[in-house]
């Protein structure tokens, strides 16, 4: 059944992200090269390279034994992964999910990110709809930013950074989920780790005031409220 869907997904036009169900209910996510051009290409990088970093990334978790979305059959420029389980967002809007849950997937979130940087890796945009949660681990998806780096350095700070951000934007009166993550992250972590969130916090002051200025003329603008929310709340 899943060869059969496969071969009938790739040959549809090219789709970045396609859902296929099985006739059993089982869902795969197939993904590909992002075809893009013109200004969309210079706003958005060299898809090709995206997709690469992508690929290393799922195979560079997996072999260090990190939780990341499985991939169970590839091509040339394409990947297919098994549903890892509904985003954060989508398990915290989940009203058949008890609060206990919630916080245990946004736990589990975050230290799952502090393995990943004592593993010597940053995700690069670990926003909060790039881990699912399956009821027992939460899951890395969508890598295409994924680099080596230094432990406790500036790409990993700013992978707290990121995933920080994204929670305030979703929930900015409520930090119940950020806590939890941040929690766990301080525990598994490497040494240093959170003084170096802290000073890379202090360095964005300068754009913590752009955003509070873009604010009053953007009142509306979640990401740009969430902005200041997220280096006062990192600074500490």
């Amino acid at each position: 059944m899943l060869a059969a869907a496969l071969d009938a997904a790739l040959a549809e036009p090219p789709q970045r992200v396609r859902a296929l169900v099985l006739p059993d209910g089982r869902r795969f996510w197939l993904k590909r090269v992002e075809r893009l051009s013109g200004r969309l290409r210079v706003q958005k990088g060299d898809p090709a390279k995206a997709f690469a970093a992508e690929r290393q990334g799922l195979q560079a978790l997996s072999d260090a034994g990190l939780a990341v979305a499985a991939v169970v059959a590839e091509g040339a420029d394409w990947v297919l992964m098994p549903d890892a389980g509904p985003v954060l967002p989508e398990v915290v809007a989940d009203p058949g999910r008890g609060d206990a849950e919630k916080l245990r997937a946004f736990a589990e979130a975050g230290r799952a990110l502090g393995r990943l940087h004592w593993a010597g890796m940053a995700h690069g945009r670990p926003a909060v709809r790039d881990v699912c949660w399956d009821g027992v681990q939460a899951r890395f998806i969508d890598l295409e930013r994924f680099r080596r780096a230094k432990r406790a350095g500036f790409w990993q700070a700013a992978d707290v950074v990121m995933f920080a951000q994204t929670a305030f934007t979703a929930w900015p009166e409520d930090n119940r989920w950020l806590e939890a993550a941040l929690e766990a992250y301080a525990v598994s972590a490497p040494e240093g780790a959170l003084a170096a969130v802290r000073r890379l916090a202090v360095w964005l002051v300068p754009v913590e005031w752009l955003a509070a200025g873009l604010w009053r003329l953007r009142p509306q603008s979640r990401e740009l409220r969430a902005v200041g929310l997220t280096l006062a709340r990192l600074r500490r």
